[in-house]
């Protein structure tokens, strides 16, 4: 089922948000040797060989014991190995004081994310395609190595990492779709299409610093919500950092809450 934004309330909104990050970081880790999944009742994780927060995440807590004992136990399984990691809390999570706890523990609490969506049945194109970008999904090895080189140093994530991204990036799966932007052969634009539980969820928007501002960000947008109208989708939700909230607002994408960040190095 294709749900739509008019049938569903806020917090059902919100936790669309967590529930797709969630899926898309299920399918990455059958798609990668190098990263698992850790899952029960209380928590939804992710751990990975490769030592860096965007690969190693808390996504979900409901703890109903000893808060300060369970953090202890996940801080400590991460620094046993080494490896920084992101601590991701949504609203509904549990305990309330989850937050405070993570700062007791060593967290440094970071700019979070702005969970939006958008109704994609009223969505239209705004803007004429600009001649010089063209927007393709990813065919051959070369648009993900593109990718990644575009999306790390969009996002400032350090060499090391362009390779295993990359191949990521390049596995198939059917409900993911990678999207790249060039002018002339270079990738100046990325962008992650996900379809999960009836919501496409929209990863990885990035655009190199020479070419913000001149309408790419819109152009690879206006793609993937296309696409996912196209494939028959009624909702989008996307979290968004401070510096998008714009674009995403132009677009038509409204704001529903906030997710909270705590990194741990």
């Amino acid at each position: 089922m294709n749900f739509s934004l008019n049938n569903l309330t806020v917090p059902e909104v919100i936790k669309a948000t967590q529930d797709n990050m969630i899926g898309l970081m299920h399918t990455w880790s059958g798609l990668s040797d190098e990263l698992q999944v850790i899952e029960d009742e209380s928590s939804f994780r992710i751990k990975s060989t490769l030592k860096h927060p965007l690969f190693n995440n808390i996504l979900k807590t409901r703890i109903d014991r000893d808060v300060h004992a369970f953090v202890e136990s996940i801080v400590n399984d991460y620094k046993s190995q080494q490896t920084p990691f992101l601590w991701r809390i949504w609203d509904h999570d549990a305990p309330v004081e989850i937050g405070s706890v993570l700062l007791e523990n060593g967290a440094q609490q970071v700019p979070g994310t702005i969970l939006m969506a958008i109704n994609l049945d009223s969505f239209q194109p705004l803007t004429q395609p600009l001649p010089e970008l063209t927007i393709q999904t990813i065919g051959m090895k070369r648009d993900a190595v593109n990718f990644s080189q575009c999306a790390c140093t969009s996002f400032g994530i350090p060499k090391q990492f362009l390779e295993p991204i990359g191949e990521l990036i390049y596995k198939e799966d059917p409900n993911i779709v990678n999207f790249v932007g060039y002018v002339d052969d270079t990738v100046v634009s990325t962008a992650t299409l996900f379809y999960h539980n009836g919501i496409a969820g929209i990863y990885n928007v990035a655009t190199l610093l020479d070419f913000q501002g001149k309408g790419t960000g819109m152009e690879i947008m206006t793609a993937l919500l296309l696409k996912a109208k196209l494939d028959g989708y009624h909702t989008a939700i996307l979290h968004a950092t401070p510096a998008g909230l714009r674009l995403y607002e132009k677009l038509g994408f409204i704001k529903y809450g906030e997710m909270k960040g705590y990194l741990f190095i």
